[in-house]
């Protein structure tokens, strides 16, 4: 009993090193939110982390030093080991939930190493000597703390019984504060957020990230039990279909794949640009030629809130469940395949990153004929986005003869906002020099109009940029045979929802971008659909050239020519979540939204109804909610043929 007892035996100056230690680390973690008000939730929140750093590192400590037992300074060690790991733990995790809003799990993990790896997220051998210093003047610093206050105190030791009845009471507030917290999160937005700083919340009872879509961020109503006996979204569906399309790809590819309209095609992502950004102020060139000569589809939507998720759809024609099968598994875009069978030469314009989430590798790449990039730093976009658009326009007028599909990625709509100064139209505008990504960004909230309007000065030099490429393009005739579609890959908010940005929310703002469509003979009757998405891209294109194969085989998107009421519906999904699964999800259609999940049955995957413009209803259609559910299972439709 005496060996036990020293075993648990602590210095008091270990213990108030950690109690001003774990002090410290909570103001620092919950730093971000002290612009806010100071009220009951920041105070909670503030115990809640103090407590947690306590108890995580006694606990640490302990375990480590029973392996640690037989070395003369194991106690020692097991003290420095434990602090410097919990700190580095919390720390880490409230980088992540600063910048994004949120805890990203494994992805964040994933994500930060492709961007140290890759030099996204500046020099990888700065950012480990950084890291290094940290850990290294941390233990110093922590140290010398200690060990002044173990002078003046003279080596007392803390009693057992006082120790396990002092950690008693600090554990049994500490699930006090829990269940309260929990509750809390469970129906406030603000504190559903406030839980991310808990590293391991995920794993200890907090719900689910509320998905945001109303003002206020009220927890949606509970969604009813329509059904007797549910169908089931079964996610291995996806798998089970691409798997039979791969088994199928040789003979798809093998037929003598041509077309009969052989006009040429272009597709052009403009990051970010929202819904309603496409009219006479912001776009008054590309406004008018949309309404004139085109096709404005007013409720479009897109695939995924961010750039890869939108990229994918525009061109595979496949809804967001495929998205992660597909790539995970390099099963081919036989999309890209089906128009490199028939003949088109296929240019690839990209103002990105080249291996950004890999689309390029998994999507693009085995079928390009052409990569064209503008040399130069994310700082300088604006001319390189120029000397992209010249590029293009030289390329168009020097390859003749040829059926062309191009692709081009426009990036000087993506934050910081990148034109010339001849393009400060809004007014007035913030300045270039500032880091941010999508998230909360509460600390930006204040300059949301200076952002804002930074962002719309983007928008009307992307006018500009288009006014030259699509003048040129009439003036060599090029209209005449080219089938145009333009859209923003995903919208972009400025605290409308309470975030910046995108990829975190389901709301229109967000998840609805600009989007027309052009070809020989359009007219503003020729599109009947009232809900259009990303996948219905490629699709339309394929009726429109006549290919002629079954290209209903290798794609869920709807061509646009020929209406079927029963198609009329879009499905959108969340770019970047809590696990490398594209999990949220929106349909669109008879006048309604639903967020559900996949693989739950239809009782238990919605979670939340609105109106189609986001608007928060009680009453509702129940066919038309029950339609609409089911489609969620029918839009699962890969069919290859056997």
């Amino acid at each position: 009993m005496r060996r036990f007892k020293d075993f648990f035996n602590c210095k008091i100056s270990a213990i108030i090193n950690l109690l001003l230690w774990s002090l410290l680390l909570a103001v620092y973690l919950l730093y971000d939110r002290f612009n806010g008000s100071m009220d009951r939730y920041f105070i909670l929140t503030y115990i809640y982390l103090f407590l947690s750093i306590i108890i995580s590192t006694a606990i640490l400590y302990c375990i480590l030093k029973l392996f640690l037992a037989f070395f003369r300074y194991g106690g020692l060690i097991a003290y420095i080991i434990s602090s410097v790991f919990i700190t580095l733990m919390f720390v880490i995790n409230n980088m992540t939930v600063v910048i994004y809003g949120k805890q990203l799990g494994a992805e964040g993990v994933v994500m930060s190493f492709r961007g140290w790896i890759n030099g996204e997220l500046g020099n990888p051998a700065a950012i480990f000597i950084k890291l290094i210093a940290f850990i290294v003047i941390y233990i110093l610093i922590y140290y010398v703390t200690y060990s002044l206050l173990n002078r003046f105190l003279l080596d007392s030791f803390v009693g057992f019984n006082v120790l396990i009845g002092s950690f008693s009471v600090l554990i049994l507030i500490t699930i006090i504060l829990h269940f309260s917290f929990v509750s809390l999160a469970n129906t406030d937005w603000k504190m559903n957020l406030m839980k991310n700083k808990i590293p391991w919340q995920s794993m200890i009872g907090f719900p689910t990230d509320l998905v945001k879509v109303d003002e206020d961020g009220k927890r949606a109503g509970e969604f009813p039990r329509l059904f007797v006996n549910p169908d089931f979204l079964d996610e291995k569906t996806e798998l089970e279909q691409l798997t039979k399309l791969n088994d199928a790809k040789e003979k798809i590819l093998s037929q003598n794949i041509n077309v009969k309209t052989p006009m040429n095609i272009l597709f052009m992502n403009i990051e970010g640009l929202r819904s309603d950004m496409l009219n006479p102020v912001n776009m008054p060139f590309f406004y008018k030629f949309a309404k004139e000569r085109g096709f404005i589809l007013k409720k479009h939507y897109t695939t995924g809130n961010n750039t890869p998720g939108s990229l994918y759809g525009m061109l595979t024609g496949l809804a967001p469940y495929y998205f992660e099968p597909l790539r995970g598994n390099r099963f081919l875009n036989l999309s890209l395949h089906a128009l490199k069978r028939a003949g088109y030469f296929q240019s690839f314009y990209y103002n990105s990153p080249m291996q950004y989430e890999y689309i390029h590798r998994d999507i693009i790449e085995k079928t390009q004929d052409r990569f064209v990039r503008a040399e130069g730093g994310n700082d300088n976009y604006s001319p390189r986005e120029k000397v992209l658009i010249e590029k293009l326009i030289s390329d168009l007028k020097n390859d003749k003869g040829i059926k062309r599909f191009d692709y081009y990625l426009m990036n000087v709509t993506h934050f910081n906002y990148y034109y010339p100064d001849e393009c400060k139209k809004f007014l007035p505008d913030y300045t270039s020099h500032f880091t941010i990504i999508s998230g909360t960004q509460e600390k930006f909230k204040k300059d949301r109009i200076e952002l804002k309007n930074r962002y719309m000065n983007a928008v009307y030099y992307t006018d500009q940029l288009l006014r030259r490429l699509i003048t040129e393009m009439d003036n060599m005739g090029k209209l005449k045979n080219t089938i145009l579609v333009i859209s923003g890959d995903h919208g972009e908010e400025f605290w409308e929802h309470g975030s910046f940005g995108h990829t975190w929310g389901l709301n229109n703002i967000q998840i609805m971008p600009a989007a027309i469509i052009y070809y020989p003979g359009i007219t503003s009757s020729s599109i009947k659909y009232k809900y259009t998405s990303h996948q219905d891209f490629m699709p339309t294109v394929f009726e429109l050239i006549g290919l002629n194969i079954d290209w209903n085989q290798f794609v869920t998107g709807k061509s646009l020519i020929h209406f079927n009421p029963d198609l009329d519906y879009a499905i959108s999904s969340l770019g970047i979540l809590m696990s490398f699964k594209r999990n949220g999800y929106a349909i669109i259609g008879n006048g309604y939204k639903i967020l559900y999940k996949n693989n739950m049955d239809l009782n238990t995957s919605p979670y939340a109804i609105y109106a189609d413009d986001d608007t928060p209803i009680e009453n509702f259609d129940t066919y038309k909610i029950v339609d609409l559910l089911l489609k969620t299972k029918s839009s699962k439709r890969l069919k290859p043929a056997r």
